[in-house]
């Protein structure tokens, strides 16, 4: 007797909306920022009002989280329990770096300490004046956020989708504050994250490592080696060290842990 194959795992991505219209307002802002001369007159309003919400040490500890060591030592203790999430976000990497950096690359556009001045603005950390555009720490940001809401599932899509939305907003919002870029590159690295996003968690849903104790100690090892490497890496703002602590923590335990203890699934989580 001939045991049919078993059907194709269908891609558990969301709706056409969740994917395209967040990265499309952000890519709209960009342009109305652009063409309409905002850019720099929304950068001076914003810097100097987040000096009024949150202490610098806060800004500095918010916008590590946009760090690309940062943000996968958070993903430690997430592999424990949401292995697939990782696997998107670490499969999202390589395009979201190639956006980043590339367009970096190509425009070098000067930052607003190199246009404005230092004594100008707020700058909180070491001043940074070349390769504005995009911002990194921006596209990273929404690169977890597309992938933490892509792969929940349909019903915790919609609270984890707007948290996952307004915690990458916040770091976003965090690089004006500590007065690294411009809203241009803010709305350009919110755009191309997202989108980048879709892309890692579409192929991990065709390449399903994640599944499987091997793969995910595999993927433990790598995120155990980034934690070590931000232990020892100077992100330029020593008023938020104790993020980048607390980063490394994460990292360390969580993905210790998971290569102790993998917990293989048979279904995407």
């Amino acid at each position: 007797m001939t045991v049919p194959n078993s059907p194709p795992r269908p891609s558990t991505l969301p709706s056409a909306a969740w994917i395209f219209l967040p990265s499309i307002l952000s890519g709209a802002l960009a342009l109305y920022v652009f063409f309409g001369g905002h850019n720099e007159d929304w950068f001076v309003i914003t810097n100097a009002a987040a000096q009024y919400l949150l202490p610098a040490a806060l800004w500095a500890g918010i916008t590590n989280f946009g760090a690309t060591l940062g943000a996968f030592s958070m993903l430690g203790p997430v592999l424990l329990w949401r292995p697939r999430w990782v696997a998107s976000a670490v499969l999202a990497a390589p395009a979201a770096i190639l956006y980043a950096q590339g367009l970096k690359a190509i425009f070098a556009e000067p930052r607003p300490a190199a246009v404005l001045g230092v004594d100008a603005i707020t700058v909180i950390g070491l001043p940074l004046r070349t390769n504005s555009f995009p911002s990194g720490h921006t596209t990273t940001a929404f690169v977890l956020a597309g992938v933490f809401t892509f792969c929940a599932t349909a019903g915790e899509r919609r609270w984890v989708g707007w948290v996952a939305l307004a915690l990458a907003a916040l770091v976003g919002f965090s690089r004006l504050a500590v007065g690294a870029h411009w809203p241009l590159d803010v709305f350009a690295g919110a755009a191309g994250g997202w989108l980048c996003a879709a892309l890692g968690t579409w192929w991990a849903d065709r390449w399903r490592f994640w599944e499987h104790a091997r793969g995910l100690r595999i993927t433990a090892v790598l995120l155990f080696i980034l934690a070590l490497a931000l232990a020892i890496e100077d992100l330029g703002y020593p008023e938020g060290m104790w993020s980048q602590y607390l980063l490394v923590a994460c990292g360390l335990l969580g993905a210790g842990w998971a290569w102790l203890h993998p917990r293989t699934v048979s279904k995407a989580t």
